[in-house]
């Protein structure tokens, strides 16, 4: 291990003694160029670095029609989204192309640089907290690291051979942890789509293969018990589909909770991931409106996550807000057997196909009464919940299990990255 000495920074500590401490600005310079439109449009990704935009299906940032104000980028620039800095958005790019103007692009000037070690360096774990002193902002995805604040962020220096062992080093052990995420995650797709399939066959075929059956009336389902209806969704509910106020009240830091989109995870209500707290009085409005009850559904109506549901399972006070829309079932429906069906193949296909598109996505709450529900008798019903209760709980640990293990493998990436690219580890 190299003699270590102070780095004169004290979120990074010491580093080796050979080791340099310049700053951004040092190494690097403001390319300026624009007005590329034919060029190819490029992202940063948190966990990716700089990835081709048309290569990804999961972004839904919209390009602009015009891009000739949009930055121009080559081979081994620096690239920062400068609202998502915090979370380590930014990266060495290994191609050439364009970027929204909300992002800086740097060119590396010095010779001392390997590109790529500072790939690694500028977006480990130990930078992201001065990133976030350093930005200015009201709320989480609304904070903005100024140039002038970036070109002042310290870069360790080894020397040039150093920088390229431990990149080499850092890409050889990275796309092995990398690979062994990528099998966890198809094996969390399967686990998924097994359950999907679970879901389905019980909500539309029941638990009892020799009853007689018939045909449902609806293509993409086939045939249901003979003894199941189909029928509309509003005639098995006690009021009529309400979303939440359409207006942005004031937030507080304690008060009743205030849950949008965001909250709805994996079938549950996460509080803690709420909007924040409402006041009594304003949650008395909204009580008029809609008061959440026990075993209410609540269904996202706006955004990507369109479709997805959640049971509420409190009896404690809360609201929603305008992405949410409540579903209350009368006598003739358990609302965990329409709870489950909302999460069935057949529902998210009458789902999408009610979809509107403006800016984003809309399930529409007329759009919602009008869902055709194969419903058994209620005992029936009872006896389907129970069964998808007990398989999906086994699912659900299986990969809550292989998270968990990805998120293991994550926390060792990341460290292995800050003890190299700090000096804490030699390579």
């Amino acid at each position: 291990m190299s003699e270590m000495k102070d780095s004169g920074i004290e979120w990074i500590g010491k580093i080796p003694n050979d080791w340099k401490v310049y700053k951004v600005k040092n190494v690097c310079k403001i390319r300026g160029e624009k007005n590329k439109p034919q060029a190819q449009v490029l992202s940063v990704y948190r966990e990716l670095g700089v990835v081709v935009k048309a290569e990804r299906n999961d972004n839904y940032n919209i390009t602009s029609e015009d891009t000739s104000s949009y930055k121009y980028v080559l081979p081994n620039d620096l690239v920062v989204n400068k609202m998502k800095a915090w979370q380590g958005s930014m990266g060495i790019s290994r191609f050439e192309g364009i970027v929204s103007p909300a992002y800086y692009v740097f060119k590396i000037t010095s010779d001392e640089i390997y590109p790529m070690f500072i790939h690694y360096l500028l977006r480990n774990a130990s930078y992201l907290p001065e990133y976030r002193r350093l930005s200015g902002g009201i709320r989480p995805g609304q904070w903005d690291l100024s140039i002038e604040n970036f070109r002042d962020i310290p870069i360790l220096i080894p020397q040039y051979n150093c920088q390229k062992r431990i990149t080499c080093y850092l890409e050889r052990k990275c796309t092995q942890i990398d690979s062994i995420i990528a099998k966890q995650q198809e094996v969390i797709k399967k686990l998924k789509e097994y359950k999907l399939s679970v879901i389905t066959e019980a909500v539309t075929k029941g638990l009892n293969p020799d009853v007689p059956m018939k045909d449902s009336g609806i293509e993409w389902i086939g045939e249901i018990p003979e003894h199941w209806e189909n029928r509309k969704m509003i005639s098995i509910l006690s009021m009529r589909v309400v979303d939440g106020p359409h207006e942005s009240p004031d937030l507080f830091d304690n008060g009743i909770p205030y849950i949008s989109a965001t909250a709805i995870e994996n079938g549950k209500i996460n509080f803690d991931l709420m909007r924040g707290y409402i006041s009594e009085e304003y949650c008395d409005i909204c009580d008029l409106r809609y008061k959440p009850q026990l075993h209410d559904i609540l269904v996202i109506k706006l955004g990507a996550s369109t479709g997805q549901v959640a049971i509420v399972e409190t009896t404690d006070r809360f609201n929603i807000w305008v992405p949410l829309a409540a579903v209350r079932c009368n006598e003739k429906a358990d609302p965990y057997f329409i709870y489950y069906a909302f999460q069935s193949d057949y529902f998210l296909k009458q789902m999408e196909m009610s979809w509107t598109y403006g800016t984003q996505q809309t399930l529409g709450v007329k759009s919602i009464e009008r869902l055709r529900v194969m419903l058994p008798t209620l005992k029936e019903q009872t006896e389907i919940v129970s069964y998808l209760k007990s398989k999906c709980n086994l699912i659900d640990i299986a990969v809550t299990n292989k998270e968990s293990l990805i998120s293991k493998l994550l926390d060792y990436k990341r460290s292995l990255i800050y003890e190299v690219v700090t000096g804490k580890k030699e390579v």
